[in-house]
């Protein structure tokens, strides 16, 4: 390789600009972490607001429905959610109890395989006993105002959501007269599939999450889990972040079933079961219902969740992979930048 032939500068450029983008999005993550899930759910909602328009309705008033809709849908998972917790709490004293047992059992074996005698264990838990209390207190308190802080940031986003529904055409207009590319029929080409692939992304795996709700419930059922339907649904909405929401998701059952059961063996099949339900999931359930639009590798899918994490928290775990997605529309269209789509896509794709 001739080192002339290396243009310094378009590299220097290059990683500028990755700089400046990602300080941006980090520096302004507070205004864009609402506006990029109004813009999903904008898009996510374009289909019922059209229908709605179709039989008569104006579009505030269409697009109004739609967020009614999507309000209704997280409401009802919400209630469910608050009476399988209300469900829980009954049994707290029950739980509690078995819990005290295993923590007891856990001081007998280390008392038995260690120096540390269980009297002295009972003293470091006494000293450390307000530390935990206070620890609990800051936690509470800190939910309480993240809670206030969530209740303002869904009204944001809700109110961003109604106006990128009724201004739809104009912002489609908008980016279709600035001309990235071509002509106007390449632009308006390339924006209809992006639209497209957020789409079929977001309704995707909404229906994959719902479809292993289902899964989830009967299987912690069958096993005799308690509360399957709670444990159910905390697995699965974990999977909005892909690959490591699952993981994290199944830890709750699994850690629940070793506190609550005698034996070993609950947890045992929790954890087969759900590698089970893992692998039709991965090789069935996502690659009919998601789609094939969505041609972005494994290892381009945990960067983008990692770097989203870096950048925006948790949000940037569930948002940048569509981003990245995005990215690779933009990529496949620009003849210059066809290296960058190849590499974030999969392996059945060519270089051209």
């Amino acid at each position: 390789m001739n080192a002339k032939h290396i243009n310094l500068n378009r590299i220097n450029k290059i990683l500028l600009s990755v700089f400046l983008v990602g300080l941006l999005l980090y520096l302004a993550k507070t205004f864009l972490i609402p506006l990029a899930i109004a813009t999903f759910f904008a898009m996510l909602l374009y289909p019922v607001a059209q229908k709605l328009q179709h039989h008569g309705l104006k579009k505030p008033l269409a697009a109004t429905l739609a967020i009614l809709l999507l309000l209704a849908s997280i409401t009802l998972v919400s209630i469910i959610i608050y009476y399988t917790l209300a469900d829980l709490q009954k049994d707290l004293p029950a739980i509690e109890e078995k819990v005290k047992e295993k923590t007891e059992h856990l001081q007998w074996l280390l008392s038995r395989t260690t120096d540390i005698s269980k009297y002295e264990q009972e003293v470091i838990i006494k000293q450390e006993k307000p530390s935990i209390l206070k620890a609990i207190y800051k936690t509470i308190k800190n939910f309480l105002v993240d809670s206030l802080y969530l209740f303002l940031a869904i009204f944001i986003v809700l109110t961003y959501t109604f106006f990128l529904l009724v201004y739809r055409h104009r912002i489609h207009d908008f980016f279709i007269k600035i001309n990235w590319f071509h002509n106007r029929d390449e632009s308006r080409e390339v924006l209809y599939r992006i639209t497209h692939v957020v789409h079929d992304y977001l309704k995707g795996t909404l229906t994959v999450i719902s479809i292993l709700a289902v899964v989830y419930a009967l299987g912690f059922w069958t096993i005799g889990l308690d509360h399957a339907l709670l444990f159910a649904l905390v697995t699965a909405l974990l999977r909005l972040v892909p690959y490591f929401g699952s993981f994290l998701g199944i830890a709750f059952p699994i850690g629940f079933a070793f506190l609550t059961q005698e034996s070993v063996l609950t947890p045992v099949l929790v954890l087969l079961y759900f590698m089970i339900t893992q692998l039709l999931e991965a090789n069935l359930l996502t690659p009919y219902i998601t789609g094939s639009r969505v041609k972005l590798n494994p290892l381009a899918t945990i960067l983008a969740i990692l770097l989203g994490n870096l950048i925006w928290g948790v949000p940037g775990m569930i948002l940048f992979v569509p981003f990245f997605a995005i990215l690779k529309v933009i990529c496949d269209e620009i003849p210059a930048l066809h290296p960058y789509g190849y590499l974030l896509g999969t392996e059945e794709e060519k270089i051209t």
